[in-house]
């Protein structure tokens, strides 16, 4: 056990970060998932790739086996949906990794072999999954196989079976991670210049250049006179489709009625707050009438008087002859009203440094004799570093038990027992802060809410605004008008959207906008029983390639600008016909002569035109050469002197090899996941 509970103490407070490893299977309850199914249409596909088809019954049992071994693991349950959405993507990366990477792996010769994993795990290269954990660390933080070996060797004797699921999990990581780690190897190395790249790029970019210039700009208002014809666009659009692909989108208008208390509501909850707070400071028992009456729960944390809220400071801070201090607001939306009793003062350090060992509850002998022992001055050799602690980091991560420590003096040792994960933990103090006085504030708090009546109010306005418009756009429009309701657009919303405007959790919306059709306007939905949403369907758009009529005016302008382009470079050129010098040019074309130095083939500045820039690394000096037509002017250059330098060497090509080679990995899944077609279709079900 007590290499469990270390991975639970030293781990607890890395949960979100330790949900998105990877983590194992346990079995899940066939009843939870049948009521489940029964909910579900009859297409239940969560997604497929490289054709195969992940069923939502194969993709739920997944997830809730990993959620299982997780808390199983580490003590404590996933509730946030934060922490659930951490878990279906690893569940989500792990179908990825067996039905896609593995075998792109497999087919570039890539493997992680027996023997190749035993040096991994027990061998001479341990892999960084296992130096890495805290469970085979020794007091000064460093691996220990002795501790490692120990693991191992009680995985038999645990009748619960964690200790061969946990062993299970990090095996796992450890062959994904040489997997990948191989692959990218592959990757990286094959990203490499030849020689005569290498010598090219080196002399590009030591030579710079001095450059006059002019340069006549294109206008962008619309022009008559230009000629761009249907066929010009489709064929545009033929040459760039694989540029205009889309997933499958919607576009929305809504009204949003948000409940808020109203004055009345206000009014009346302060009025029994007073009342209440008349009964907190006759109470014999603050700690049961906060259990009873309060919205926060108590808290056993001694606090100093810059760790209470401003609000309260005075109150706290010497000490008053009075029970409670002031009731206040203390939230910038004013909707929480607080009052404070001092429960309990002492004086106490903020921090203390200590070191700890557990024991299973059973060995409550053991562990006493183990105080005893540090207590007299002696060591014991199996105690373990664990830090500064404070209560705050205790209270937030369910160890109140540890705060008995606060009152240990140096040099001494208690055993506490901890509830939470079943074990007795013997500590000893090494170091604390500078003890100062501190208050335990018993905190009466109530959250100023919208009464019933209230929220009857937004939804009959809501209901009001869905029956007028009965279900068709055109009735939708005309009735935020006549009631001049501030309507919200949303565009190009996916099924794998959750933000609408300031809402985070609007799945209701975005399922409904993806069944509906356009024009069709939403009876009322409600969101987070907060917000009462009537939603038009404004545009549904398949996934595919978005039709040539959505684009079609993009393309009109980019193609009226390639052919202002041509025409001023056509113009340029008649114009500066038998002119000599840059500065009669540009007196011709009445503009003016400007200068650039130290441009290079590696230039990169916003100022320059990169066509501009390739122009002059590839123009003889004296010669005056264009038009060139840029990105929004066409210019004529004459380049003036050219140097060569030495400031960019073999190392800037090696550092350049690396970025390419970086760049590349981060879009292997994505390359991975369009040549094996993953569909991904979580977001209907989740």
């Amino acid at each position: 056990m007590a290499v469990l509970e270390n991975i639970r103490v030293k781990l607890g407070v890395f949960i979100t970060i330790l949900i998105a490893i990877s983590l194992l299977s346990f079995i899940v309850d066939p009843s939870t998932l049948s009521t489940t199914f029964q909910r579900m249409s009859a297409d239940n596909k969560v997604g497929s790739m490289n054709g195969k088809t992940i069923t939502y019954q194969d993709y739920y049992t997944a997830v809730e086996q990993n959620k299982n071994l997780f808390e199983s693991l580490y003590g404590q349950s996933l509730s946030s949906e934060e922490q659930l959405s951490q878990v279906r993507d690893y569940t989500w990366q792990n179908y990825f990794d067996r039905y896609v990477f593995e075998p792109k792996a497999a087919d570039a010769g890539i493997a992680v072999g027996d023997q190749e994993m035993y040096d991994l795990t027990q061998g001479a290269n341990i892999s960084p999954v296992l130096s890495s954990q805290s469970a085979f660390l020794d007091e000064n933080g460093e691996f220990s196989r002795e501790a490692l070996s120990q693991f191992i060797q009680n995985i038999d004797y645990d009748a619960t079976g964690t200790y061969a699921a946990y062993w299970d999990y990090l095996r796992d990581q450890i062959y994904k991670q040489q997997l990948y780690s191989k692959y990218d190897a592959l990757l990286y190395n094959s990203s490499v210049f030849s020689p005569l790249q290498a010598s090219r790029a080196i002399e590009d970019n030591n030579l710079t250049s001095d450059v006059d210039f002019i340069m006549v700009t294109v206008g962008f208002a619309d022009d008559s006179t230009l000629n761009i014809t249907s066929n010009e666009i489709k064929d545009y659009y033929n040459k760039h489709k694989e540029q205009l692909k889309q997933t499958a989108n919607r576009d929305i208008e809504y009204v949003m009625y948000e409940v808020v208390p109203s004055q009345e509501d206000i009014d009346d909850q302060r009025a029994q707050f007073e009342t209440l707070v008349a009964e907190f400071a006759d109470s014999e028992n603050p700690r049961n009438f906060i259990s009873l009456n309060s919205d926060t729960r108590w808290s056993d944390t001694y606090l100093s008087k810059d760790d209470i809220p401003e609000a309260f400071r005075d109150y706290a801070f010497p000490a008053r002859g009075v029970t409670v201090g002031p009731v206040s607001d203390i939230n910038q939306e004013g909707n929480v009203l607080s009052a404070v009793r001092v429960a309990d003062r002492k004086v106490m350090p903020d921090s203390v440094y200590t070191w700890y060992v557990l024991f299973d509850p059973t060995d409550a002998a053991k562990a006493d004799s183990v105080v005893a022992v540090l207590n007299s001055g002696r060591n014991y050799d199996d105690m373990h570093e664990m830090g500064w602690m404070t209560q705050a980091f205790n209270e937030a991560n369910n160890f109140t038990e540890f705060n008995a420590v606060f009152d240990v003096p140096v040099g001494k040792a208690i055993a506490v027992r901890l509830s939470s994960i079943q074990a007795i933990a013997v500590l000893k103090v090494t170091d604390r802060t500078k003890p100062g006085e501190r208050v335990k504030l018993a905190t009466l708090t109530k959250n100023i809410t919208a009464s019933d009546d209230t929220y009857r109010d937004y939804l009959m306005k809501a209901t009001m605004l869905a029956d007028k418009s009965d279900g068709k756009y055109e009735n939708f429009t005309a009735a935020v008008r006549e009631d001049d309701l501030p309507v919200t657009p949303a565009s190009r919303i996916t099924e794998a959207t959750r933000r609408i405007g300031t809402v985070d959790n609007a799945r209701e919306v975005v399922s409904w906008a993806f069944d509906a059709k356009e024009g069709q306007v939403s009876d009322v939905i409600t969101v987070d029983n907060k917000y009462y949403y009537v939603v038009a369907l404004t545009k549904a758009r398949k996934e595919g390639y978005i039709p040539i009529n959505e684009v079609s005016s993009n393309i009109y302008d980019e193609l009226a600008l390639q052919k202002r382009l041509q025409i001023a470079a056509d113009d340029v050129q008649a114009t500066t016909q038998g002119l000599g010098t840059l500065e009669q040019m540009a007196e011709a074309l009445g503009t003016t002569v400007s200068h650039q130095s130290g441009i290079s083939f590696g230039s990169i500045s916003a100022a320059i035109d990169p066509a501009l820039i390739g122009a002059v690394a590839a123009a003889p000096k004296g010669k005056i050469c264009g038009p060139v037509k840029g990105q929004i002017g066409v210019y004529m250059f004459q380049v003036l002197d050219t140097e060569a330098g030495a400031y960019y060497t073999e190392d800037d090509i090696a550092l350049r090899t690396s970025q390419e080679a970086q760049y590349r990995q981060q879009y292997v899944s994505t390359i991975m996941a369009e040549e094996a077609d993953v569909k991904d279709n979580r977001a209907r079900f989740y």
